[in-house]
């Protein structure tokens, strides 16, 4: 008997996928080749990528990793749904520190995921929303189907609390969530502080403002947006301005790894 092909059929079964996409990848890589500058912002994303994502057989969770692309699946619960928004986000700030944006999409349905193989309609549902121009991602976001939003609403609040609306019925995760929460007092043993990872991220994208192109300017601008009307309002961070570029904070940003336990499915 096929045990290979007897345990594909039986592990295909409904699943939240994440599709996502490194923005700019790709030129980091090519980068790094010659500049050495790049191949240490090359091995530090790698590590994120590494030190963020994991396989968690609690709820199925599995990412696989190839080139700019990554597939991060759970299985179809709250606590499966809640520890992906959680892993997605976690992921994009972490690269943020990097100056590497992260776009894509969050699908349902059957799915298989193994460590040789990922393949299934949820799978090519969410590669398909996030290249699609007209329907998918207009910025740096990983944009949830309809179906994914409709299980965070029955899940509740708390759920929904993970989201952003970038235009209306378009939810995508909210990744700056954590600086729009953000404050300074009390400075409590313990506490993360977040001023000098704001300001790495107000000096990248203000770079870009004043350095990048087309579709790429479009993106940075996105990004702007988002900032001013989330962190900068709420948080109280300084706003990402048009024309100015601050100085960057020295050292290395802060790199969180976080395991969260979705509220009442512990």
């Amino acid at each position: 008997m096929d045990t290979t092909h007897s345990n594909a059929a039986n592990e295909y079964r409904e699943r939240y996928v994440a599709f996502l996409d490194l923005l700019g990848f790709r030129a980091l890589v090519e980068n790094a080749e010659v500049n050495e500058e790049a191949r240490e912002r090359l091995t530090e994303s790698l590590d994120h990528l590494r030190g963020t994502l994991c396989n968690d057989p609690a709820i199925d969770m599995r990412f696989t990793y190839c080139s700019d692309s990554i597939v991060v699946t759970a299985e179809r619960s709250q606590h499966g749904l809640w520890e992906l928004l959680a892993s997605v986000c976690s992921l994009t700030c972490n690269l943020l520190q990097n100056d590497v944006l992260v776009r894509g999409s969050m699908t349902r349905g059957g799915a298989f995921h193994s460590h040789q193989f990922v393949y299934g309609t949820a799978v090519s549902r969410a590669a398909v929303l996030e290249k699609d121009r007209a329907e998918g991602p207009k910025g740096p976001l990983v944009l949830l189907s309809p179906a994914v939003y409709e299980d965070a609403k029955a899940y509740g609040q708390p759920f929904l609390d993970w989201l952003e609306e970038d235009a209306p019925g378009r939810y995508f995760v909210h990744y700056l969530r954590g600086y729009a929460e953000y404050r300074d007092t009390p400075a409590l043993p313990g506490k993360q502080v977040l001023d000098d990872d704001a300001g790495r991220v107000v000096h990248f994208i203000s770079r870009r403002l004043m350095e990048d192109t087309g579709g790429v300017l479009g993106k940075a601008q996105w990004f702007q947006s988002y900032w001013n009307r989330t962190a900068a309002r709420s948080g109280g961070f300084a706003a990402i301005e048009s024309g100015i570029v601050p100085e960057r904070p020295e050292g290395r940003g802060s790199i969180v790894i976080r395991r969260l336990v979705a509220p009442g499915d512990a």
